[in-house]
């Protein structure tokens, strides 16, 4: 018994060696050891969003008196959780999750810059405690020890708990509305690290937010609002460009939600009965985020007129936005993991024709071959579903930001492959980079010992030195590093990271980005001028979209315009319409063009037809 007790005694001595206090403005936490920095694991941020304070503003925490042990990761948010090969998904999270995670080197020393991380999943999966290839991918311990950085990963509500907009939760906001829910989480999470990341050797006026994917989105969309303003000063968007929702199209969809867990009663006693349900029944029916290589955005920030007062485009043209300087880029081919792994040519053909309007589709058919093989056709397929999503939005982001602020922006394309041959045949897959920037790729099971090769080595130290270089001054260069040049809209240069990184390139798929470009109507931005406000009754919207025939258009009523839909073969079957409804209930199921061409621009939409629609 007497050697138990000092072994005991001397765990306990050992640990209590390795601990750390820190006092925080709402109580003491205790963090631990990890390597040559202290980690704090599920620091509240703001109280449990449960019972009456789902769906409601995020709260302060309330003060403890004890110390709080911060030694482990908090539950991911309630989600239906899916993986890019679309294996079975499962349901895990609890909805007391609104915590945050950090790394620092030197508690002491508060002059560090502080890097916050804003993890990805389509806004309704994820979780800062993420394990991908057998490892906690967003682990800050290697960032901050190497970088000499303080490291913070934030959580926020996910999928219908952080998004839903309802007539039900308009009636108990002052401001009559609803929604957003997690990008005020995200906002309080920011306020927290202003208040309190000195405490950890981290200076609040060096911060940087970064974040990929949905992430990525959330990153670009706290440019736009002014409750952010002041709250970082740099940023970074990785494979995302900022998103945001009509309000009435969300509202129409947060009805349908509610609607099919309860049909009775007013909207305020159908929101009371949601708010007993347990999370994980509300999450149950959720679909992946990246399906078979297409973007599914289910749920979404709105414009509000209070979080939001305008679309990204429109405030990034106006000049009102949070101006830092910026990080964007995308990966060369983003949907490799999720597309379907045998692609034929006649698959390619069948995309271009679904996806693309008859006029553009020869040019479509030569910048994209269906080929002879299926390796070429699947390159081909990768390809269009990448630029179309991910690399002509970088360029667009990149483009409206640098010419209407005077900070820098830089632009990246992450080109580097697996050396694994199981793996190098993926490329540069979405989310790839991540395992590079937190330098967490040596601790995966297909990374590790002697699987990790020297050109992995260079590009984690790249990466790691460009972030946190960027972290530091705004500027990603120093002498030992391939220089990244400054982004410029007239010559769209970039760096190119990859085992030989390459500063020299400009212009990243011109002419498949300038197709996209031309589909979509996009012109780029000019510079700041001053701009009439555009809300979202101002602006073209198409509802319901899925339908099962009949679709509504909102229409600014002093604009001309003329309006044609197209099925997917290219055949104009409906012009001109004599109202604000498009009737396809004699057209079969399938994806429908809607070309809308007004005094200044020319807008393409898809919408879906589909007799079994349903939430």
């Amino acid at each position: 018994m007497r050697i138990i007790s000092v072994i005991l005694f001397f765990l306990v001595f050992q640990s209590l060696l390795n601990a750390q206090v820190v006092e925080t403005q709402f109580g003491k936490i205790m963090g631990n050891k990890n390597g040559k920095v202290m980690q704090f694991l599920g620091i509240p941020f703001a109280k449990p969003p449960v019972d009456s304070l789902r769906w409601k503003v995020p709260q302060n925490p309330d003060i403890w008196e004890d110390t709080l042990e911060t030694t482990d990761f908090a539950p991911v948010c309630p989600q239906k959780l899916f993986d890019q090969t679309d294996s079975d998904p499962v349901i895990v999270g609890d909805e007391d999750c609104l915590y945050l995670n950090i790394w620092t080197s030197d508690l002491d020393n508060n002059i560090k810059p502080v890097m916050v991380f804003i993890h990805g999943g389509g806004n309704q999966q994820g979780g800062a405690s993420q394990t991908t290839g057998g490892t906690q991918i967003y682990s800050g311990k290697n960032l901050s020890e190497r970088g000499n950085v303080v490291v913070v990963t934030i959580q926020y509500r996910l999928g219908p708990l952080g998004f839903l907009v309802h007539p039900g939760l308009e009636a108990e906001n002052a401001n009559h509305i609803s929604g957003n829910y997690a990008v005020l989480d995200q906002i309080l999470a920011l306020k927290w690290v202003q208040n309190n990341i000195a405490k950890f050797g981290g200076d609040p006026s060096k911060v940087m937010i970064f974040g990929e994917s949905a992430g990525g989105v959330n990153v670009g969309n706290l440019l736009t609002t002014p409750l952010a303003k002041g709250l970082f000063q740099r940023a970074c968007i990785q494979s995302a460009s900022p998103v945001i929702n009509f309000y009435q199209d969300s509202k129409n969809k947060g009805i349908a939600f509610v609607d099919s867990f309860i049909t009775t009663g007013s909207d305020v006693e159908k929101i009371a009965y949601l708010r007993t349900l347990p999370a994980d029944s509300l999450v149950q029916f959720a679909t992946s985020p990246l399906k078979g290589g297409f973007v599914q955005q289910n749920w979404q920030p709105v414009l509000d007129n209070v979080v939001f007062l305008n679309f990204p485009r429109q405030v990034f043209q106006s000049g009102n936005f949070n101006k830092v300087p910026l990080i964007i880029g995308s990966n060369a081919d983003e949907v490799s993991l999720t597309v379907p792994k045998t692609v034929l040519p006649a698959m390619v053909n069948a995309l271009i024709k679904s996806y693309i309007p008859n006029e553009f589709q020869p040019v479509a058919l030569e910048l994209y071959p269906p080929g002879t093989n299926t390796d070429e056709a699947r390159k081909s397929y990768i390809g269009i579903l990448t630029d179309a999503q991910f690399t002509v939005n970088a360029r667009r982001t990149a483009q409206c930001i640098s010419v209407n602020q005077v900070e820098p922006v830089w632009r990246y394309f992450f080109t580097y492959k697996h050396t694994i041959p199981q793996l190098a045949e993926y490329g540069s897959y979405h989310g790839m980079e991540l395992f590079y920037v937190f330098n967490t790729w040596e601790n995966t099971i297909l990374g590790s010992g002697f699987l990790f090769k020297p050109e992995d080595e260079v590009v984690q130290n790249a990466m790691l030195r460009y972030w946190v270089n960027f972290a530091e001054s705004g500027n990603p260069n120093n002498d030992q590093l391939e220089n990244w040049p400054q982004y410029e809209s007239s010559t769209d240069c970039y760096l190119e990271i990859s085992a030989s990184p390459n500063g020299s390139q400009a212009g990243i798929r011109t002419a498949k980005c300038d197709l996209w470009d031309e589909i979509t109507g996009f012109k780029g931005c000019s510079e700041t001028v001053g701009s009439i406000k555009i809300t979202d009754t101002k602006e073209i919207s198409i509802y319901p979209n899925p339908s099962t025939g009949i679709f509504y258009l909102r229409l600014p009523s002093e604009l001309n315009y003329e309006i044609e839909v197209f099925n997917v073969t290219g055949q104009k079957i409906i012009v001109n319409p004599f109202s604000d409804i498009i009737d396809l209930s004699m057209y079969r199921n399938g994806l429908y063009i809607i070309k809308i061409k007004t005094n200044s621009e020319f807008l393409i939409y898809k919408i879906i037809k589909n007799n079994s629609t349903s939430f």
